[in-house]
């Protein structure tokens, strides 16, 4: 048999309303509210993975890149096997440090996930605006091998633009 603490019931209820608002606040492009919702759930609530995404997703829309960074960051130390971590830490440090430090960011990660093919692909889109073409061509075409969707993307993302223009993306 199963033995539930109703003490707890009043605690998961307050959870549970301001996970709802948090969302609700988030559709409505309120980011900063849904932040807010979030910092008063519970200890156990808030160091829940899907929270924490959530939560991080709600930093990169609020343009808080410098507070996105540090938590994807600590998500990827943490969750050292999965590859969106140091891609959502890199995308945060390219748009809060350099892309210099976004590449050196997905150049560790790309050890520990050597077929991540979204890792490639943005190791080659940094490169490309860093005018490394060659690089470029090297990660997107490697992206592409292991992940052949990526190649329509490929062709619109606008950092591949300077290898469309030097025609060396096929």
């Amino acid at each position: 048999m199963l033995y539930f603490d109703v003490s707890l019931l009043p605690k998961l209820r307050q959870d549970f309303h301001r996970a709802e608002s948090a969302v609700g606040y988030a559709n409505l492009g309120m980011y900063s509210d849904a932040l807010t919702e979030l910092e008063n759930l519970s200890a156990q609530m808030i160091a829940d993975d899907g929270v924490q995404e959530f939560k991080l997703r709600l930093l990169e829309r609020a343009g808080r890149w410098q507070d996105a960074a540090g938590l994807a960051a600590r998500l990827a130390t943490s969750h050292p096997n999965e590859s969106r971590w140091f891609i959502a830490w890199a995308f945060a440090k390219r748009r809060s440090d350099s892309i210099e430090t976004a590449s050196k960011i997905l150049t560790d990660a790309a050890s520990l996930h050597p077929t991540d093919p979204l890792i490639q692909f943005n190791l080659g889109c940094y490169a490309a605006q860093r005018g490394d073409l060659t690089t470029a061509q090297t990660y997107v075409r490697r992206a592409i091998e292991l992940d052949h969707d990526l190649e329509k993307l490929a062709h619109q993302d606008p950092d591949l633009e300077p290898l469309r223009q030097a025609h060396l993306i096929d």
